[in-house]
């Protein structure tokens, strides 16, 4: 048991990593469309939302990697990835 909690901090510690790096960056981006979509400069405001929306999608990619990650070492199978 302890051994297997040991094995998923640095999943846990990475996933929260991105997500704090990320996050403000996808936040900024989604007020500054939404200032600039009030404001009336549409010029830039699918790039804004894209660039939002690529955001969200890596943190949501990196939470589910974490949550196959730790399903994995519950199950045992990093040690068989030694194997070859």
């Amino acid at each position: 048991m302890q051994r297997n909690t040991r094995k998923k901090i640095a999943p846990v510690v990475i996933a929260v990593l991105v997500v704090l790096y990320i996050g403000p960056m996808v936040g900024m981006a989604a007020y500054a469309a939404g200032l600039l979509g009030a404001a009336g400069g549409w010029g830039i405001l699918p790039f804004l939302l894209l660039y939002a929306a690529a955001g969200g999608a890596v943190i949501v990619g990196v939470l589910y990697a974490m949550a196959q990650r730790l399903r994995e070492i519950d199950g045992g199978e990093e040690d068989e990835a030694k194997k070859y």
